[in-house]
């Protein structure tokens, strides 16, 4: 005995001491995880917003004057206000000529490739995943092309081929060590400023 208390009653209060502190240890960590999801979140959409203010007219001097690393986002938020502006968003793509349909599904694959390249095809539908190969050949980035041309048959909504997640395992880990974000927003600002009479029609 302990202070008058048998000495098994110690060690469950110890024991339970421990799994308060371990607990509490959890809590903090899935809190500061939490506040920094929500940090990023926050930043995606202040940006979204500025990007909208700013960009949904566009002119040539806006083009001309937009980072390059931008420019594909404030085409994009562009094209995202058109679509919503109209009474039938699926028609209203269809109807955008090629560079358009081009340039905002680049714009949904950047944000979702930063993650991983899977992520893309498992966020996305027709009529982004159907115009993904055609809008890497638009801006020459072949080496991206021919890791998404290996998967794109099994998310393709027109294939039978069924998803080999081996397959995509591999190819997300070969896009994950070549692919950058930043890469991808140049090649997709020379293509803009290359077709800049039809983005401003």
């Amino acid at each position: 005995m302990i202070f008058g208390v048998q000495w098994y009653y110690w060690l469950i209060l110890l024991i339970a001491i421990i799994v308060a502190i371990f607990a509490w240890i959890k809590v903090l960590a899935s809190g500061k995880e939490r506040r920094e999801r929500m940090k990023k979140e926050a930043a995606i959409w202040h940006r979204d917003y500025e990007l909208r203010e700013k960009y949904s007219v566009l002119t040539e001097e806006k083009l001309n004057n937009c980072d390059e690393t931008e420019l594909l986002h404030a085409v994009g938020m562009n094209i995202q206000v058109f679509l919503e502006n109209a009474n039938n968003m699926n028609e209203a793509f269809e109807n955008l000529p090629q560079v358009k349909k081009n340039i905002y599904a680049l714009e949904y694959f950047d944000e979702d490739a930063k993650q991983s390249l899977s992520k893309f095809f498992k966020n996305n539908g027709a009529p982004l995943v159907p115009n993904i190969t055609e809008a890497l050949k638009s801006i020459e980035a072949d080496d991206l092309l021919n890791i998404v041309s290996r998967i794109y048959p099994m998310f393709d909504p027109e294939s039978d081929v069924s998803i080999d997640y081996t397959a995509v395992n591999r190819a997300d880990e070969e896009f994950k060590e070549i692919y950058s974000s930043l890469a991808l927003c140049r090649l997709a600002a020379k293509y803009i400023k290359d077709n800049k009479k039809i983005i401003l029609k």
